[in-house]
């Protein structure tokens, strides 16, 4: 504001002093008006205004039309803010939903002593009955596809068996598990360092990116201990998938592939993951 001040009163000061030079009488003609004894300055100044009142006038339109765009774009902007803002809560309030449902199932399963103490996950010894449920119910449609993914971490150290500090990371590794895990998914686990997800709804690739995600967050840095001690891994996981374009309906070939693709990722080398399709 004070620029636009001092700017404003430079150009009234040099207007003044091009009015105090140039202060000759001359006549101005225009069609058929004539203005006679008109000073020179007078009529520069009047000229110059008409000039910029003209260019104001040409410049309105766009300025308004500018202005129109800004306003829809805040108008779209909080439309979409507010969409943005319902879907969030919507999908926080299905992620209660969905949390409050697995503690239920945690409560049952540890009242049927089905979970794995060291994990708190479901015992691998459930696998197969979990995995005949999820086939039994594609064919009536209500999961697209079903998969299984074999996460087999490694201490890059040994932990010279060390039964405690062997429970204490697979431990860590469940917490960093189950903070990852997707919301149609449920993890189990043979106490021994082999993690089991199963998978609904989820094609090849998506099952891969997830894989991918998994073996990221377990790779990237030391997973950290309960004694604060930190302990490297490395990560192979195998998979399998299928669905109703690649259908089985043996859940004993399903597990047997997805462990196939694990021995395959463990002999390709260090944190490896291989995922394949499932048919009969």
């Amino acid at each position: 504001m004070a620029l636009f001040l001092i700017f404003a009163l430079l150009v009234a000061f040099i207007a003044i002093a091009f009015a105090l030079q140039n202060d000759q009488l001359i006549n101005i003609n225009l069609f058929v008006w004539q203005l006679q004894d008109q000073h020179l300055a007078t009529v520069l100044l009047a000229t110059s205004g008409l000039g910029v009142l003209f260019g104001l006038l040409v410049t309105i339109p766009a300025f308004l039309k500018r202005e129109w765009r800004i306003s829809r774009s805040k108008k779209q902007t909080h439309s979409l803010e507010d969409q943005l803002l319902a879907k969030q809560q919507e999908v926080e309030s299905q992620t209660r939903r969905a949390s409050t449902l697995r503690h239920s199932y945690q409560n049952l399963l540890q009242s049927l002593d089905l979970l794995d103490n060291t994990t708190g996950f479901v015992s691998d010894a459930a696998v197969s009955r979990t995995t005949r449920s999820l086939l039994q119910q594609m064919p009536q449609g209500q999961l697209p596809s079903v998969g299984l993914l074999l996460v087999q971490p490694q201490p890059r150290q040994s932990l010279a068996s060390d039964l405690k500090k062997e429970q204490a990371l697979w431990s860590a590794v469940a917490q960093i598990l189950q903070h990852n895990l997707t919301v149609d998914a449920w993890l189990f686990s043979n106490n021994q360092g082999l993690f089991t997800c199963s998978l609904t709804g989820l094609d090849l690739k998506a099952v891969n990116q997830y894989a991918e995600t998994l073996r990221s967050v377990l790779t990237n840095e030391p997973v950290t201990l309960s004694d604060g001690t930190q302990t490297a891994l490395d990560v192979n996981i195998g998979g399998a998938v299928t669905d109703t374009e690649h259908p089985t309906t043996d859940e004993r070939l399903l597990i047997a592939k997805a462990e196939e693709s694990l021995a395959l990722a463990q002999k390709r080398g260090r944190n490896r993951l291989r995922i394949i399709w499932v048919t009969d």
